[in-house]
């Protein structure tokens, strides 16, 4: 046998890269690739151990009975799936995930990957502290154990026909070419995006370019299982550590395409659909018919991608795209089940532990990451991940999954998509150049680091609230409230003065449609941090009960901005429907409390709450509330919503004829000296359902969230 090529006295790999000293290998860190010894192994003072082996991962061959044993394995499998092809599709991408997700359940080993972050506190963490002492022989144990669970599970799990029957019939479903970047370019255009927009460009232009054969009509089931075998065998290899974008790029893409790809879009153009305005009868193509149905449209690509995430589950270790596609799906779910449903909480958990799992919560810098862009990305991901938690736990009243207290709340630096394909070098420097001291870019370009940045910002005081609002000690909570609340203040006017909303300017209006709906939402997540501090349980000051009416109020009024220019913002569905259900429903459901109450007790009433106001502005939310389609996952939510303040409406400017009926003759004897709380109940009507009658009285009015059991 040759020996291997050599570079500066070290052997090559095969893709021509310096080989890693054994312990940098065995333990999947970067090395420095130093002679005689890596800067890595001097750090951990294991200088003895540090040595290049020429071929480390030489293994003894493969019998020619036992690669017959496997062949014959592989073949059989593959013209079962095919064979059946025609069957199983019959049935659909939904049909098979039950037993195909069963059988991983039942078959899966228990097992720690190497990758995975463990914690000071781990059973592995007295032995990672004495490496020096004891070797790395409990590593290289573990490494051997994973690789002989990998080797029984791809014979006895990845092979087996249902596995590639379902992976050929995720694949039939996979949009034509020019169908695909419709919704793509959808996507980029109406939704908050959240990947990396010159790499989803790059991955499904390889797609087409490398699977362009197999996907192109008619698709043939022989065709497609061929091209499902193969992605199937690209999970059983682990992600590459990537030293540069193009190596990035090319470890996921083209002939290494994964499932966490395949699924990621699945995802996008479930999320495209259902973002897309009414279609035009009159103007209808052959894409339209396919989208005709959003709903239906997108809950077959939720399902196709919740089977690209089941066939993820064999890989060694969850990664960063797995991550993605938990994310993509959670977001596509918010649609059609709602931001209180039990499953999107479910989902939500399962991406909060991927991500304590890849141990994005301790942070990622060059340090930890092979690439300034990497962990750039990185950053993004747990910044998306970190908002979404703090969203949810707002709306649903639960404790938060991800806490800044176990966290190193990293943002993400101001950087466009296309820097951030640069170099190292040359980032360096883009940074020195274009970036203040905080991170933020000295122009008023805005970016999806922008945006993330900003969310982050309001993400991190909104953790503190939360922990105020739903800790055990709620009683004493407001004796810390205005430290929270002058930074929170300080938190929002830390911002660029492009991203804040100026009232006072007659200009803002006329900003970009894009640049409004952020500028509004991120001044109404600002009022809502300062409103949930204002309703925090206090010493009875009227003031605070003032001052949260007045924050109320303000918050309706932007709303009503967003509604006045609802013409200008059809591209922007979505963020305005999420206004609507997020900052609407608590805001307009406090003020029209309160208005029922300064109208049965006009005397006693010791706050200022300016009537005509609040009732044209109310209605006219009233009308927000009906724009949201049936085909959103909020929709009920909204409806009941708009029937209590409509009957709460009809109380207030009918004042004689709502309550009289309400009145008793001991409630005409003596008036009470103070404001009482108001009986909901007294805006039911007798039409009203049961399930709807139910809901109402489960409600507390006075604290919220208003989710429960919709």
């Amino acid at each position: 046998m040759s020996s291997p090529p050599l570079i500066n006295g070290l052997p090559l790999r095969r893709n021509g890269k310096p080989q890693s000293c054994e312990p940098c290998r065995k333990a999947k860190a970067a090395c420095g690739h130093e002679l005689p010894i890596c800067q890595r192994c001097r750090r951990r003072n294991i200088i003895a151990q540090c040595t290049y082996h020429p071929a480390p991962l030489t293994r003894p061959p493969i019998s020619p009975v036992e690669g017959a044993r496997i062949q014959k394995k592989v073949g059989s499998a593959t013209n079962s799936a095919a064979t059946r092809h025609h069957g199983q599709h019959a049935n659909g991408v939904s049909n098979l995930l039950f037993l195909v997700n069963q059988r991983v359940q039942d078959s899966e080993d228990i097992r720690v990957s190497s990758s995975e972050f463990l914690g000071p506190t781990s059973f592995s963490a007295v032995f990672r502290d004495n490496q020096a002492n004891i070797g790395e022989d409990l590593l290289v144990m573990q490494a051997e154990d994973e690789l002989s669970s990998d080797t029984n599970h791809e014979q006895d799990h990845w092979w087996k026909s249902e596995r590639l029957s379902l992976g050929t019939s995720i694949l039939k479903h996979f949009p034509e070419q020019q169908l695909c970047w419709r919704l793509i370019t959808r996507h980029i255009l109406s939704c908050d995006v959240e990947l990396h927009i010159p790499s989803m460009k790059y991955c499904l232009e390889s797609i087409w370019s490398t699977y362009g054969n197999f996907l192109n009509e008619p698709r043939s089931p022989e065709s497609l299982t061929t091209m499902a075998q193969t992605i199937l065998q690209n999970e059983l290899v682990p992600i590459p550590t990537c030293r540069s974008t193009g190596e990035w790029l090319e470890s996921f893409t083209g002939s290494r395409l994964r499932w966490e790809i395949i699924g990621t879009f699945f995802a996008i153009f479930g999320l495209a659909v259902m973002s897309m305005p009414d279609l035009n009868s009159n103007s209808l193509v052959k894409e339209d018919e396919i989208l005709r149905d959003r709903r239906k449209y997108a809950r077959k690509m939720s399902e196709c991608a919740e089977a690209c995430l089941i066939l993820c589950d064999d890989s060694s270790a969850v990664n960063e795209y797995v991550v993605w596609l938990m994310h993509h799906i959670h977001s596509l779910n918010t649609f059609y089940s709602g931001d209180a449903s039990r499953q999107l909480w479910r989902r939500h958990g399962a991406i909060a532990s991927a991500i304590t799992s890849l141990g994005l919560h301790r942070g990622s810098d060059a340090t930890n990451s092979p690439s300034l862009m990497v962990a750039e990305l990185r950053k993004l991901i747990f910044v998306a991940a970190f908002i979404s938690d703090k969203q949810l736990a707002t709306f649903t009243g639960r404790p938060p999954a991800l806490s800044r207290r176990y966290s190193v709340c990293q943002l993400p630096l101001d950087l466009t998509d296309v820097e951030l394909m640069a170099d190292d070098e040359t980032l360096k420097s883009i940074i020195d150049t274009k970036l203040d001291a905080n991170g933020w870019r000295k122009d008023t370009t805005v970016t999806q680091s922008t945006t993330g940045r900003a969310w982050m910002v309001m993400a991190m005081i909104r953790d503190e609230i939360l922990e105020l609002s739903l800790g055990p000690d709620i009683g004493s909570s407001y004796l810390r409230r205005d430290d929270v609340k002058q930074r929170s203040e300080e938190a929002y006017a830390s911002l660029p003065a492009h991203l804040r909303l100026q009232p006072e300017d007659p200009m803002f209006l006329q900003s970009p449609s894009d640049m409004l709906i952020l500028r509004v939402n991120l001044s109404l997540e600002f009022l809502l941090n300062r409103f949930l501090l204002e309703r925090l349980p206090d010493d009875g000051s009227q003031q605070n009960k003032q001052d949260m009416l007045n924050t109320a109020k303000e918050m309706l009024d932007r709303i009503i901005i967003l509604s006045a220019n609802r013409d200008r913002l059809h591209e922007h569905q979505v963020g305005f429907s999420w206004a609507i259900v997020y900052f609407g429903i608590p805001t307009a459901g406090v003020l029209a409390m309160e208005l029922l109450k300064q109208s049965k007790y006009p005397h006693l009433y010791p706050l200022t709450l300016p009537r005509s106001e609040v009732i044209q502005n109310l209605s006219i939310f009233i009308g927000c509330l009906g724009s949201i389609r049936p085909t959103q996952g909020n929709y009920t939510l909204c409806v009941r919503m708009r029937k209590v303040i409509r009957r709460i409406l009809d109380q207030v400017l009918e004042p004689v004829s709502a309550f009289n009926t309400q009145l008793t003759p001991s409630s005409m004897e003596a008036e009470p000296q103070f404001v009482p709380d108001i009986d909901i109940s007294s805006v039911m009507g007798p039409t009203d359902d049961a399930d709807f009658t139910e809901w109402l009285n489960s409600v507390d009015w006075t604290k919220g969230p208003w989710v429960n059991s919709y």
